[in-house]
């Protein structure tokens, strides 16, 4: 009887370490990220912000502001996609959301998020290549890899690096 009472008394020191132990995030990504650029033309800043939720998945959404870290005037797009970060190479992928399908002369740039209509982006690539942090971990870049729209040509479509703060 004391060997089935000291079998319990483990299994009950077992649970209690084994649910005090917090699993943190793989991702150092995880939280809410923005990408903001001031177009001088319009007088408008057009906001990416990154939410990534877990190791895999992140939410995209597109908005338009009069200023930096304002309210946002309207959407531009709304959407979830996968991730993928390995050391410091990061791809992502995303094909079905909400978007404003502007782009004529009199179109507006944004719309409010009711507005947005459901499309799908058929990526004819999948966006990849090196994310770099800042020491402190409250901003990163990401240098898109070239893109050869001829592979048997040596000439490639630089992509600006896009940088990020996080805002959480």
């Amino acid at each position: 009887m004391k060997t089935l009472y000291a079998v319990f008394f483990a299994f009950f020191v077992l649970s209690i370490v084994s649910c005090s132990d917090e699993e943190e995030p793989r991702s150092p990504l995880i939280g809410t990220w923005e990408n903001r650029n001031y177009v001088d033309s319009l007088e408008l800043w057009f906001v990416n912000t990154y939410n990534f939720r877990n190791d895999s998945i992140f939410d995209i959404t597109s908005t338009v502001r009069e200023t930096e870290i304002g309210n946002d005037l309207g959407y531009r797009l709304i959407s979830t996609a996968w991730y993928n970060l390995e050391s410091d190479i990061f791809q992502y992928y995303y094909d079905d959301g909400l978007f404003h399908f502007g782009g004529g002369e009199d179109d507006p740039l944004y719309v409010p998020e009711k507005d947005l209509k459901p499309g799908i982006i058929d990526f004819f690539r999948i966006p990849k290549g090196k994310l770099t942090f800042s020491n402190d971990f409250r901003q990163f870049t990401f240098q898109e890899d070239c893109w050869k729209p001829n592979p048997e040509n040596e000439d490639c479509f630089e992509f600006p690096v896009k940088t990020f703060v996080r805002v959480d």
